[in-house]
C-alpha cells in the first residue's frame, strides 16, 4: 500500500502536471471509486474549475479546485484522493494513452488528461470543503514531515500511550502516513524490537526512533533506500544487512507481517 513517501511523490506529480489548468470535463469511469458523493455532484463541483494547489497529509492527497469569480461562487472545493493499495496517477495527451484501469479522468482545456487509476478499487475519490476539517473529522494524527512535528511533540505522544511501538507507528490517528514497510524500517534502523512496549522505551531510544523516522522518510523522497535497508531484504532467515551477525525473523504485529533482526533488535 502506498505510504507517505509514495503519496508525496503523487502530490508532486499532480502539482507538476495538473496545476493551473481549467477542468473542461470530469469523466467518472467507475462510480465505485467515489467515496460518499454521487457522480453528478462530484462532476458538478469540479467541472469548470482550475486546480491551484496541492496538499498532502499522511496518505491523503488534496487538490484545491478554484472557480473563476465571474463564473460562479468562489467557495473552496478540494479534490480528495486516497490511493488504497493500487491507486496511481497518469498524465497523458493522446486519448489512446488512457490507463486501462482509469476510474476518474480529468480533461483539461489544452487537450491533456489526468487519470486516477486503481486496479483493485481500494482507493477512493471525493470532494471535501476543507482538508483541515477532513483531518479533524477523521481524527488523523500529525504528519511526521510537518515542521511542527518536533521531537518534543513525538515524545509527548509516546508518554500518553501503551502497547507495542510498531502498533503506535502504524496507527493513523496517532501519526498519519506510516504503514507496514516504513514502520519496520524505522525500528530496524533504530535497533528497537517491534514488540517493545512504549512505556519501556528509554529517552535515547525514543530519540533514535524519531530521528530514524525523519531521516528514512526524507531519504525515500529523494531516492530509493540504500542497499543495507530492511526494505530490500524482507525475507526470513536472511543475514541482517545492517549488523551482519543476526538473521531476519518474521512475526505478526498489529495484524501485519513484521520483519526484524534477531541480533540488534532485542
Amino acid at each position: 500500500m502506498p505510504e507517505l513517501p509514495e503519496v508525496e511523490t503523487y502530490a508532486r506529480y499532480f502539482a507538476s502536471h495538473a496545476l493551473h489548468q481549467r477542468i473542461a470535463r470530469v469523466n467518472v469511469r467507475d462510480e465505485r471509486i467515489l467515496a460518499d458523493i454521487r457522480k453528478e455532484a462530484f462532476v458538478r463541483r469540479l467541472r469548470g474549475r482550475e486546480f491551484t494547489a496541492v496538499r498532502r497529509h499522511g496518505k491523503h492527497l488534496f487538490a484545491r479546485a478554484t472557480a473563476k469569480p465571474s463564473n460562479r461562487a468562489t467557495e473552496e472545493t478540494w479534490l480528495h484522493l486516497h490511493f488504497g493499495m493500487t491507486g496511481d496517477l497518469a498524465y497523458y495527451r493522446d486519448a489512446a494513452g488512457e490507463p486501462r484501469f482509469a476510474k476518474v479522468v480529468f480533461d483539461f482545456d489544452d487537450g491533456a488528461h489526468l487519470a486516477f487509476e486503481d486496479v483493485r478499487l481500494f482507493g477512493l475519490a471525493n470532494v471535501v470543503d476543507s482538508p483541515d476539517a477532513f483531518i479533524a473529522e477523521r481524527g488523523l494524527g500529525p504528519d511526521p514531515l510537518e515542521r511542527s512535528f518536533t521531537y518534543k511533540r513525538f515524545a509527548e505522544i509516546l508518554d500518553k500511550r501503551r502497547g507495542a511501538i510498531k502498533s503506535l507507528l502504524m496507527s493513523q490517528e496517532i501519526i498519519a502516513g506510516l504503514g507496514n514497510l516504513y514502520a519496520d524500517e524505522i525500528l530496524f534502523q533504530s535497533s528497537i524490537h517491534p514488540r517493545r512496549t512504549i512505556d519501556r522505551l528509554r529517552d535515547a531510544e525514543k530519540r533514535a526512533i524519531y530521528d530514524a523516522m525523519r531521516r528514512i522518510l526524507k531519504t525515500a523522497l529523494k531516492r530509493d533506500l540504500p542497499p543495507r535497508s530492511l526494505f530490500h531484504h524482507r525475507e526470513e532467515g536472511e543475514r541482517c544487512p545492517r549488523c551482519g551477525t543476526g538473521t531476519l525473523r518474521r512475526t505478526v504485529v498489529f495484524g501485519r507481517t513484521t520483519y526484524y533482526c534477531s541480533a540488534h533488535q532485542r
